[in-house]
């Protein structure tokens, strides 16, 4: 009876501390690392808008509608939920995104591009 007590307090209490991480790091996270398309990057490694003869093929491929994402110093990837048109003419650039990240992907509240030492707003336009 006590080892089953026990064993249903170490679940509850590691559900609770799971949900309360989980909670905490939700909102208000800030990736920076490059701008890339997912597509050629998942497929080929591409870290730059110019890959192999294609010159402009990660602008292409997010002005056609494939999803980008963040590719951090780490090396983790981190896909944005924006519409990916509206940053196109900024894969391959530094950038800094902040919003709520979920499962992977970031839906950001603001997004950054690096010029110089500055950081400038990219606009995010309408999303549906």
């Amino acid at each position: 009876m006590k080892k089953r007590i026990t064993v249903v307090a170490l679940v509850l209490a590691l559900g609770v501390g799971v949900g309360i991480a989980v909670a905490g790091s939700a909102e208000g996270k800030t990736v920076e690392g490059t701008l890339v398309d997912t597509k050629c990057y998942i497929a080929y490694g591409a870290k730059t808008n110019d890959h192999g003869s294609m010159k402009g093929c990660g602008a292409a491929c997010a002005k056609g509608g494939n999803p980008v994402g963040v590719l951090t110093a780490e090396g983790k990837y981190v896909t944005l939920a924006v519409a990916a048109p509206a940053v196109a003419d900024h894969i391959g650039h530094t950038v800094r995104a902040t919003g709520d990240l979920k499962e992977g992907v970031l839906l950001p509240k603001k997004l950054e591009m690096k010029e110089g030492n500055a950081w400038k707003e990219i606009k995010l336009g309408p999303t549906m």
